[in-house]
């Protein structure tokens, strides 16, 4: 006897269904932001424009590089060559969350 209710297969194809929409539009919005900020070649400048000093800026830029690389792999138009946490190093900008 099973404890609690089972998932059915259904379920398992929405969940499928909305992890791969939840992922295929964040790797979007990451590629989105890396064109806003990175698109005209001046990322540094824009950011800074933004209101960012210097140092800030750069540490923002590499946020963004990060998670452009990971949409990157995604979308099929980079490689990441070495082990990298993306995880790790993104879970400075989680905000508590």
């Amino acid at each position: 006897m099973s404890v609690g209710r089972q998932t059915t297969s259904s379920e398992y194809d929405q969940l499928i269904t909305s992890v791969s929409v939840l992922v295929r539009d964040a790797m979007r919005a990451a590629y989105n932001l890396s064109r806003q900020v990175n698109g005209q070649g001046n990322g540094l400048a824009v950011l800074e424009a933004a209101g960012y000093g210097a140092e800030d800026a750069a540490v923002a830029q590499a946020a963004i590089s990060y998670l452009n690389t990971v949409a990157g792999v995604y979308f099929g138009n980079a490689a990441q060559s070495s082990a990298f946490d993306f995880d790790q190093e993104l879970s400075q900008y989680w905000g508590g969350r």
